[in-house]
């Protein structure tokens, strides 16, 4: 029967009595609902951790390791073009920053694997040799009470137990004695307890590495790895090659007219020197300074042209690089992103070890000298019950990580990813919304990439983005916290209903008022002992909600938003008149050029000395009407733009009202360039705070979501306080009762969120 079915069956329309009878199954159904089935993907029995997930990061480990680590290798790597360093945020040190980053963190689990499974022996074996001690130490137990040791007269309490002198034998192995050491029982129980610590100490220092790799993969590695990505993408380049395409485009076409306007000049210094008089040899000096002067204005565009277009190829190269880099980064991502799911799930696992074995040297604080024999077998119990569970455990989690390592090795990768939680709807405990929770996360941290971004993009409000980033990695601690308090929480649950129901038990076949009045004392210091770690789960949840909660004043972007909108609403407009003054620039222009090249074509030497161009000399040329109107055109185009209009048109004031113009048409596209940054500015900005507006959104549902789990908490709190019952039946009942229920809203929250 799955857990699902197991519950929503067994507490439909159930009567009080019943739940409370159905609390103390709770542990063994709810551990087994972590279990897979037939239809999910092979794992050991009970572990959410697959050999997938240790493969995963192998394989991000491998990837890290492939990244450049020094400058030199980094910038050979991205093979940007000459002068070129990417853009902000995209430069060989700071992708440099970001592969030592991977690299330096990858690196950090090779230590972690084989601590991790040099313990899990280590747990597995000392697990097996304390099942043996246990059933030696019962043995001993059972020996004194049937009165079977001639030196066990009279013992009562543990004290006077640890003074039983034996030829113990084989029934401890591991635990040698010194020659000169008595073979009394308290010395075995003191090294049995001083394993259990040390085990405790190196499970704790294994859990806080882990903890640490996988807070940094999610808060730092993965979160550097998008940032860039993502400022590629924001990368304008592409926008820039187009801009300077235009550029050298329009370059080009002033270069063939310079060329026109420069062998028009040359021929009328020619002619005008033929003349071979004063008239003539002055005119020929004039135009001759006019063709060098264009001559120089044409060299100087070749350079500036020559310069662009090596500069246009190296930012073409450059925007190839970037495009290939965003590819490899995406790859790292998407590795990256296993890895981080890997890792939650290895922590996951690693917790229900840390838990099991922190519980048991839990169990021995309770363990003194003053206990009656009954009550230090019932603690001694609780020390060494959890290491079944270990032993299984710790065997199993040595087993996957072997099984990758083989897989691994063949190169042989395979398996689909697939995980089926066991869904237990609880109407005692609202249960969380964990899809909404999680996609919240999710969409604060890819808001955060955003806003990083353009805040790196523009230098814009950098304070307003400290902010949000600090409280999205307080949304990481709380995510966090959460999982870990709902672990903790429910194993802490499930196996005081085991040590009640064990308690309960051994009430019901005792018959000494003594011994009876005994074990309610038992049961009600667990009863206290869980309330206590509960209330420390909760207090620390309620610390978490209370950084996430900060609500941030929205008016005030709002009305930036409100401004940078105008801001580039008038911008626009203000293009769309520039654009068509500059059109118009262009067009007359054009006449002016269309009408250079015309007379230089058909030979203007062949005018008078004077070069004035009227209607008859013009059609001395021998031009076609329609050229020679064009031409006509631009002589009275040009007289409307001068002082005296009754002034006669030579060929030169052609030429130098087209550079005129040139100036105005340069003019008008730096303003156009002014309006156009502006607007891009704006836009910029509008995009950085609506992401800070959706991180602000995303964490008020976050927080909604994360109360509720406070909640829980709380009503959990409330519904068990003693001082409401009147006796300890009462009291244990209705903990029983509740423990089931909130057992089952812990249960889907204890997973690694996704």
């Amino acid at each position: 029967m799955s857990a699902n079915n197991l519950w929503d069956g067994a507490l439909k329309n159930a009567s009080p009595d019943q739940i409370m009878q159905y609390a103390a199954e709770a542990p063994a159904r709810l551990i087994n609902a972590s279990a897979s089935d037939a239809n999910s993907e092979v794992r050991a029995t009970g572990l959410l951790l697959t050999k997938k997930h240790i493969i995963d990061l192998h394989k991000y480990q491998a990837a890290a390791f492939r990244l450049p680590r020094n400058l030199k290798d980094v910038t050979d790597y991205l093979r940007f073009g000459v002068g070129q360093d990417g853009g902000p945020g995209l430069s060989p040190a700071d992708f440099l920053t970001t592969f030592l980053n991977t690299h330096n963190h990858a690196a950090r689990w090779t230590d972690l694997r084989e601590r991790i499974m040099m313990t899990g022996r280590g747990l597995s074996n000392f697990a097996t040799s304390l099942l043996t001690y246990s059933a030696s130490i019962e043995e001993v137990y059972a020996d004194v009470r049937a009165g079977k040791l001639l030196d066990a007269r009279d013992i009562k309490t543990l004290e006077q137990l640890r003074l039983v002198e034996l030829e113990l034998g084989d029934k401890f192995p591991g635990l040698q004695l010194e020659s000169d050491t008595l073979s009394d029982l308290g010395y075995f129980l003191d090294r049995i307890f001083e394993e259990v610590d040390k085990n405790l100490q190196v499970t704790k220092g294994i859990k806080t590495d882990l903890d640490a790799f996988g807070s940094d993969l999610q808060e730092y590695i993965l979160p550097g790895i998008q940032h860039r990505v993502d400022l590629i993408q924001k990368n304008t380049l592409s926008a820039e090659i187009k801009r300077l395409q235009t550029q050298i485009d329009d370059r080009a076409k002033e270069i063939e007219l310079k060329n026109t306007e420069y062998k028009a000049a040359v021929q009328e210094a020619l002619k005008a020197a033929a003349g071979m008089n004063i008239v003539g040899l002055a005119m020929a000096i004039y135009m001759g300074v006019e063709a060098e002067n264009i001559r120089a204005a044409r060299n100087e565009l070749y350079a500036v042209q020559d310069q662009d277009i090596l500069r246009l190829n190296s930012m073409n190269q450059t925007l190839g690089s970037l495009a290939r880099v965003k590819h490899d980064l995406q790859s790292l991502e998407i590795v990256a992103i296993d890895a981080d799911i890997a890792t939650k799930n290895l922590i996951y696992t690693w917790n229900l070890l840390y838990i099991a074995v922190e519980n048991s040297s839990r169990a021995i604080a309770t363990i003194n000298n003053a206990l009656s024999l009954r009550q230090f077998i019932t603690q001694f119990r609780l020390v060494v019950n959890p290491w079944k569970k270990i032993e299984t455990d710790a065997d199993a989690l040595i087993q996957v990580f072997k099984e990758a390592q083989e897989e691994y090795s063949r190169n042989n990768l395979k398996g689909a990813r697939s995980m089926k939680v066991a869904s237990l709807f609880n109407a005692a405990y609202p249960p969380l919304d964990l899809a909404s929770l999680s996609a919240s996360h999710g969409q604060m941290r890819g808001a955060r990439t955003q806003a990083h971004g353009w805040q790196v993009k523009l230098g814009y409000l950098p304070d307003l983005f400290g902010r949000f980033d600090s409280i999205v990695k307080e949304v990481g601690q709380g995510s966090s916290a959460l999982q870990s308090a709902s672990q903790t929480s429910q194993y802490e649950l499930e196996t005081l209903l085991e040590s009640l129901e064990s308690l309960e038990q051994e009430r019901l076949g005792e018959s000494d008022p003594l011994v009876i009045e005994e074990i309610d004392g038992d049961r009600r210091q667990l009863l206290q002992r869980a309330a206590a770690t509960i209330k420390v789960h909760s207090a620390r949840l309620q610390g978490c909600l209370g950084n996430i909660s900060d609500s941030f004043d929205r008016r005030l972007v709002q009305t930036y938003l409100a401004d940078f909108a105008h801001d580039e609403q008038v911008a626009k407009d203000q293009l769309a008149e520039l654009q068509v003054q500059l059109q118009a620039l262009r067009d007359e222009r054009q006449i002016l050029s269309d009408a250079v090249a015309t007379l230089q074509k058909a030979g203007i030497e062949d005018l008078a000395k004077d070069i004035e161009l009227t209607l008859s000399k013009v059609t001395q040329l021998g031009l076609a009407p329609p050229e020679i109107q064009l031409v006509m055109m631009a002589i009275e185009q040009l007289k409307k733009t001068l002082i005296d209009a009754s002034k006669s048109i030579a060929f030169i004031d052609m030429l130098r009202e087209s550079d005129k113009l040139k100036l105005k048409i340069d003019a008008q596209i730096e303003k156009i360039d002014v309006e156009n940054s502006i607007i891009q500015a704006s836009l910029g900005r509008m995009k950085y705070l609506q992401a800070i507006l959706l991180i602000e959104d995303s964490r008020q549902t976050y927080a909604d979501i994360y109360g509720g789990a406070v909640n829980a908490y709380q009503q959990f709190l409330t519904a068990t306080a003693p001082a409401q019952f009147t006796d300890i039946e009462t009291l244990t009942n209705a903990f029983k009762a509740q423990a089931a229920l909130f057992i089952r809203f812990l249960a889907p929250v204890s997973m690694p969120m996704r």
